[in-house]
């Protein structure tokens, strides 16, 4: 026999699923065919979720979908994205996030480590990242503090620069890492979350400094939708992603299908 709780989690958990397979409001007699349990038990577990607001009707003659706030709590516990991605072909990376309306952006930064800082000629300051290098106005202070961070990657460097207010340098990394942005995908998308000009901000991979988490919802994001970062490697590269649209999008599923194709 089903515990009470696991009926109601099963009954939840049905829904939520359902609708991110088809997009299709679910009914008590749905429910009772997939789950056996009786359409009348199903009725009470119905009444009792729509009170909690978990689960919502759109039309009162209707079957049930998972409310924004279901939403939200399911992919705090099930998103994927823990694992790296690796992507091979952009190709069908933009054909897939076309089809289930997701925005994209890909940008570098991650594997960049600070190896030197140089003094030149009480000048200027260069920072050395190998392959890339950052050149400021020398000051003895800014010289002395800098050569405490080598060694940290650039990300590391950023939240490091920000927390103390390091304005030049905060816009030096910001310059650096626009460069370092290799892909953006389905930016109608990225203005269909917002329908405003905040959009602009997900076109810019400065959005990273939000994603203080990995998963976020609002207020980054409007409400219903939502974006997550993940590291990947992109065409060879050491990349971060970050991927937004709607929390009623099946993204473990374009998850496994990126990973399929690798």
């Amino acid at each position: 026999m089903i515990k009470v709780e696991d009926k109601r989690e099963l009954i939840l958990k049905s829904i939520i699923e359902t609708y991110l397979s088809d997009n299709t409001p679910i009914g008590s007699n749905e429910l009772n065919s997939s789950l056996c349990i009786p359409a009348s038990t199903i009725r009470v577990y119905l009444k009792k979720l729509s009170d909690e607001g978990l689960i919502t009707q759109i039309h009162i003659s209707s079957g049930r979908i998972p409310t924004i706030l279901t939403m939200q709590n399911y992919w705090r516990n099930e998103l994927d994205i823990d694992s790296e991605l690796d992507i091979k072909n952009e190709i069908f990376l933009y054909h897939l996030l076309k089809e289930y309306k997701i925005y994209c952006l890909v940008y570098g930064g991650r594997d960049l480590v600070l190896k030197e800082i140089f003094n030149l000629n009480d000048k200027f300051i260069i920072l050395d990242f190998e392959e890339n290098e950052i050149v400021l106005k020398y000051n003895s202070q800014g010289f002395d503090f800098l050569k405490t961070l080598i060694g940290l990657n650039l990300f590391d460097l950023e939240n490091i620069v920000l927390k103390v207010k390091f304005v030049e340098l905060a816009q030096k990394i910001s310059n650096l890492k626009q460069s370092l942005v290799y892909s953006k995908i389905n930016e109608q998308r990225a203005y269909q979350i917002y329908q405003n000009d905040e959009f602009a901000k997900l076109l810019d991979c400065t959005v990273d400094r939000k994603f203080n988490k990995n998963l976020q919802f609002e207020p980054l994001f409007k409400k219903g939708f939502m974006g997550f970062k993940i590291n990947a490697q992109f065409l060879g590269k050491s990349v971060n992603i970050i991927f937004a649209g709607s929390v009623y999008t099946d993204y473990n599923k374009v998850l496994k299908q990126i990973k399929e194709a690798a």
